[in-house]
């Protein structure tokens, strides 16, 4: 029955690594891409407009990569980060921070932007944080590879609430 245990625990374990690392890696090659592109984009406001999201994609991806670090500390130690509900608080502060930024970004966006190229790639980027945020602070987005697993889940109403959703509360 241990040994059962052990298993299923590492199994767990190689799990929570691979999305720890997954959201790091995601920052690392986002911005070695902005690096890349940063020519491409005009003048200083293009910069600034694309800086926003971008900061904003990986605050957010960052905040996920910790979590699943927390969540494999966990597993060795199952009352870390649970001093005086630690982890939640920050959490729940992280929601709130996070949200107020990604409403304030599209305003942003648009009144800073001259390109209409960079206002689209500003705004997909931002999109696309909305969509992590919604991923990690509201329901859980990642069900399958096959994009249809995802969309009958939505039809039915069958979305799960996420992780860190789980454990605010």
């Amino acid at each position: 029955m241990g040994e059962m245990m052990n298993i299923q625990k590492e199994k767990v374990r190689k799990e929570l690594v691979s999305l720890c690392l997954g959201e790091f890696t995601a920052v690392l090659s986002i911005w070695f891409c902005f690096f890349l592109l940063k020519n491409r984009l005009g003048d200083w406001n293009g910069l600034i407009s694309i800086l926003h999201p971008l900061s904003l994609l990986t605050f957010i991806l960052l905040q996920g990569s910790i979590y699943w670090a927390i969540l494999i500390r966990r597993l060795s130690n199952p009352r870390f980060g649970s001093g005086s509900g630690s982890v939640p608080k920050l959490y729940s502060g992280f929601r709130i921070l996070d949200l107020v930024l990604l409403i304030s970004g599209f305003p942003f966006i648009f009144w800073n932007t001259q390109s209409v190229q960079v206002a689209i790639l500003a705004t997909l980027i931002q999109l696309f944080s909305l969509i992590e945020w919604i991923n990690y602070f509201l329901v859980r987005l990642s069900y399958s590879l096959n994009p249809l697993v995802l969309w009958k889940r939505i039809t039915k109403g069958k979305l799960e609430k996420s992780r860190i959703a789980k454990e605010l509360g």
